[in-house]
């Protein structure tokens, strides 16, 4: 038997003869039980596979027994979450990863399979979704906004406010409770107009209210919410447990494959012009035909472990035409942590550009047409205004390093934009939080050395750092400082302790004493609008499909001193430091700005 000194979950399993996984029992082909209540489905026979791993590897002795215990929407996470709060001590669950904001006490492992978050609507609504598709938003009055259903216990809610982000006025978000039961008792009621969620969740619900309500609802396709990912939900207070099961899903990635295909594939090949007819009640097996695209981990960093999951209805309202997309992966290894400090508690020092800085990043960062990373708090978290404060910041830090713990093939981006001032008489560069004191500068703000600490702290193979702390609208707030500091670039001697160690990558915005310029529109700096450009494949040739640290660098060290001199008649120069090969820091799809 091997050493667990660490793992809690093995030496209690080992000394119990017993480990427990917590399923659900209504979600096919994910997991249910049958008329005898057997377990079947994806999850009960990938609990079967770990079960055979953990005994084959010697983590587990062969008298120790394997439960599977029914778990129900509600009870989701309330077994598994650490420090355990009742008699039932999980070893883990299996699902998706829409967990709750601010969920303490669990982690997610390295992901399986990909589904789509999609809109199931109510056919006489449809029109109140036009302004998507018009690309003019109307001015809806309060009863005639779209009524979108969620599950109140899930993170759906976030997903469509990033998903509609400014026209969220052109929506209401109706929170309903007891799950599956009371979504489709919402949408038979008339409760709500539509309901979001995962795909493989809403062909459940349009096969039963077909009963009741024919021809009445269908899913669009067209409008791709975000992507959900599915693994097993783990205690979080057992790193080598999770590294062993995100191991597990490495070592097994070919049986795993074949699992998929056996629980979620149609033996009848999906049509490529399915027309839209009743569903009837006679069919007992899923009704999805199901297309599979494995996304293992590629070459030069894309490391994306996983599946995705997409369904063709036959015979059914699915969709209003064929959806032939059958290549759209996400960047589910893909962490980022962005920082745009904003208003300061300080107000001269305020900084509103930076906001919008990282709010367009984001977009584009989860926007599944380009970068594709997972639109959830799990992979990409914002800081700005009262939230960039010193220990917010360093705490969101900690965060990446736990994410690249659990995730050995994490790409890790961190972008900070505010102000970065010099201290002459220590020698000591600073980041300035939303909290800094005026009286206190050193003691307040955030020294290199902290931030640097920090960074080295998140062993990702792959990490790239974007510091943009020289903003020239700051300069004149800059001029009120104490005589010891100025405000200016961060210094080459701190970006060579930040790129040390291996797969490390550092960009600036500017060197030396030049400033970060901002656009004559002032809706972002010069910076960030190219950088952003080049995630969106401005750099790139027509044929490639990924984003890498060298079509980054390229393409900015040619645009932002060109946009510097044109637009704003300065200079600005982009630094680049890595002691790394190239990787991908994203995906690169569908369409490209002109």
């Amino acid at each position: 038997m091997k050493t667990l000194a660490h793992s809690r979950i093995l030496q209690e399993s080992n000394g119990n003869n017993k480990m427990t996984w917590g399923l659900r029992t209504g979600s096919p082909p994910i997991s249910f039980q049958d008329n005898l209540a057997h377990w079947q489905g994806f999850c009960p026979s990938l609990i079967d596979l770990l079960d055979k791993y953990l005994k084959g590897n010697q983590f587990l002795q062969n008298n120790v027994s394997i439960d599977k215990t029914p778990i129900s929407i509600n009870e989701r996470f309330q077994h598994t979450r650490f420090p355990y709060q009742d008699d039932i001590h999980l070893a883990g669950e299996c699902g998706s990863d829409s967990v709750r904001q601010n969920e303490t006490g669990i982690r997610f492992s390295q992901a399986f399979f990909i589904t789509k978050t999609l809109l199931l609507i109510r056919k006489s609504q449809s029109n109140k979704l036009s302004f998507l598709k018009n690309h003019t938003p109307p001015n809806l009055s309060n009863n005639s906004k779209l009524k979108i259903g969620v599950i109140d216990t899930s993170i759906t809610p976030y997903r469509l406010q990033n998903f509609f982000n400014y026209l969220t006025s052109e929506i209401e978000i109706v929170k309903i409770k007891d799950g599956k039961a009371g979504a489709i008792d919402a949408l038979k009621q008339g409760k709500v107009d539509a309901f979001a969620n995962d795909e493989i969740l809403l062909k459940e619900f349009i096969e039963e209210l077909e009963i009741v309500k024919p021809n009445e609802f269908y899913i669009d396709l067209d409008l791709v919410i975000s992507y959900e990912s599915y693994g097993l939900i783990l205690p979080s207070d057992d790193p080598e447990w999770i590294k062993i099961i995100n191991k597990f899903f490495i070592d097994k990635k070919d049986d795993i494959a074949v699992l998929i295909k056996k629980h979620t594939t149609d033996p009848n090949p999906p049509v490529t012009n399915p027309t839209p007819t009743p569903i009837t009640k006679s069919s007992g097996r899923p009704i999805s035909n199901i297309i599979l695209l494995m996304i293992i981990v590629a070459g030069s960093g894309l490391t994306l472990g996983g599946y995705m999951y997409w369904g063709r209805r036959q015979n059914t309202p699915l969709e209003t035409k064929p959806n032939l997309d059958t290549k759209t992966p996400i960047f589910a290894n893909g962490y980022a942590l962005l920082i745009g400090v904003g208003k300061s508690a300080h107000q001269p020092l305020s900084l509103p550009v930076t906001v919008k800085d990282v709010q367009a990043l984001h977009q584009v960062l989860i926007d599944p047409n380009f970068c594709a990373y997972p639109n959830d708090t799990q992979h990409v978290r914002l800081l700005h205004d009262e939230e960039a404060t010193r220990s917010k910041i360093l705490e969101q830090l900690n965060w990446l390093k736990e994410q690249a713990q659990a995730n050995p093939e994490a790409t890790v981006v961190v972008y900070y934009s505010g102000h970065g001032w010099f201290s002459k008489s220590q020698n000591r560069y600073y980041l300035l939080p939303h909290d800094v004191e005026p009286l206190d500068f050193e003691g307040s703000s955030l020294s290199a050395e902290d931030f640097t600490n920090a960074l080295r702290q998140i062993k990702s193979k792959r990490l790239l750092a974007i510091i943009d702390s020289c903003h020239a609208a700051g300069m004149a707030s800059a001029k009120k400082a104490p005589s010891d500091f100025e405000e200016i670039s961060i210094p080459k001697s701190v970006i060579n302790d930040l790129s040390q160690g291996k797969g490390r990558v550092v960009f600036t915005s500017s060197q030396g004493e030049q400033s970060s310029w901002i656009r004559p529109d002032k809706q972002m700096s010069i910076y960030t609008y190219h950088l952003i450009e080049a995630l969106q494949g401005k750099g790139n040739q027509a044929h490639e499909d990924v984003v890498k640290i060298s079509h980054l660098m390229n393409y900015l060290s040619d645009k932002v001193p060109e946009s510097a001199s044109t637009l704003c008649k300065k200079t600005q120069t982009p630094y680049f430091h890595f002691e790394s090969e190239d990787f991908s820091v994203a995906l690169l799809k569908g369409r490209r700005p002109k």
